[in-house]
């Protein structure tokens, strides 16, 4: 699967090569600066690695560590991007290099990795995509604070140990399926993730369910 991985990243590296030159160039134009931001995170068996984002912030030098809602960093040209999903493109590059498959749990910045919380990395690689990502599509949206991201990443978490558990092929398929419908019917894939989820855990669909709708 990770040959296949990198193969198919390869090739939509290709594909999308004409998108990465049109988006570096409008980034340019409207941000200035640098077009690519990297930041460290924890990966395969707590391995650290840089994973890449067109940027979507003005450029300063301290960042602060996770975006909340209503940022004031965040440039127009970010949001776009951000609610597009476009600037999580270049982490195909990161699934070339070997440090990401397409879907696994997001990969967390240091200063929130727990081992104990994080015991999946010793199985699986993160990914671009989850069930968090989908039902969380705008996660900044539910951060007001580093006290409502450390509840999130609680939730977070959990929806990546039964992740692990259901891990197949054909989940792998519906969840890359379920992300692209998410990115034009949020609310119907999240909708579809949440009855999943309500299947195998009824406490954590309780615990979403609150999180998503108020």
């Amino acid at each position: 699967m990770g040959v296949l991985s990198r193969l198919i990243s390869f090739l939509l590296i290709v594909l999308l090569s004409v998108l990465f030159i049109v988006i570096s160039l409008l980034s340019f134009l409207f941000q200035k600066g640098p077009i690519i931001f990297s930041q460290v995170r924890i990966g395969y068996k707590y391995n650290k690695f840089k994973i890449h984002k067109f940027r979507t912030m003005k450029n300063l030098k301290n960042y602060g560590e996770i975006t909340i809602k209503y940022d004031e960093r965040v440039t127009k040209f970010g949001r776009f991007l951000r609610s597009t999903k476009i600037d999580e493109i270049p982490q195909l590059f990161n699934i070339l290099k070997g440090d990401m498959r397409f879907v696994g749990p997001r990969p967390e910045i240091e200063k929130y990795f727990n081992p104990n919380d994080f015991y999946y990395l010793h199985s699986i690689k993160p990914g671009i995509t989850d069930f968090s990502s989908i039902l969380f599509r705008n996660e900044s949206n539910f951060i007001l604070n580093e006290n409502s991201y450390d509840e999130l990443l609680k939730l977070k978490n959990q929806l990546a140990s039964i992740y692990l558990y259901k891990k197949s092929f054909t989940l792998d398929l519906y969840l890359v399926y379920l992300t692209i419908i998410s990115l034009f019917f949020y609310k119907r894939s999240q909708l579809i993730v949440l009855n999943y989820i309500k299947k195998i855990d009824v406490d954590l669909y309780i615990k979403l369910d609150d999180v998503l709708n108020h």
